[in-house]
């Protein structure tokens, strides 16, 4: 499975191979965990930077390519602009408290470009996934730290296969 960033399609190559008796064993253990005991408490200026957020990412992503978002993407503030003691997992639990009150729900792709804006105004940084499954094809994006999910559920992406990850941790 490829991803032409400049296209933004996906292609697949499906070429069987019969790995014999010994692939038949135990299936794969899954390699991402859950954020456990994220705190969703709102601090001051979480709302002002939750719609800073969306103000700045909005207007770079209508109608760009992937290549683009990803490019902007690394190029996010690395200086704080709010200092905070939460932990990334709970900046993103607050997050997602802020986006039950938007009047639609944003598309994966949109939620991780606003929600990596959204973290690097606290100076905090994560990797951006891109994962597909065949048969049916559906692809997903989510936002993790190594193996740690940001604002995101294991049972939810274990399904899909990375095809892309832009290292920011």
């Amino acid at each position: 499975m490829t991803l032409d960033f400049d296209t933004d399609t996906y292609s697949c190559r499906y070429d069987p191979v019969d790995h014999g008796d010994a692939a038949a064993g135990e299936p794969l253990a899954p390699s991402w965990r859950d954020a456990a005991d994220a705190k969703d408490r709102l601090e001051t200026g979480d709302r002002r930077l939750y719609l800073r957020a969306w103000r700045a990412a909005l207007p770079s992503f209508i109608g760009r390519p992937i290549r683009s978002l990803m490019i902007a993407a690394l190029d996010l503030e690395k200086e704080p602009v709010c200092r905070s003691d939460a932990t990334t997992q709970d900046l993103a639990a607050r997050f997602d408290r802020m986006s039950l009150y938007l009047p639609f729900r944003a598309p994966c792709l949109l939620r991780a470009y606003v929600l990596l804006h959204y973290l690097s105004f606290y100076g905090r940084q994560a990797d951006w996934v891109i994962g597909v499954q065949l048969f049916p094809f559906r692809a997903h994006c989510w936002l993790a730290i190594d193996d740690l999910l940001i604002a995101e559920r294991v049972h939810l992406i274990e399904d899909y296969a990375p095809i892309f990850r832009l290292r920011r941790s």
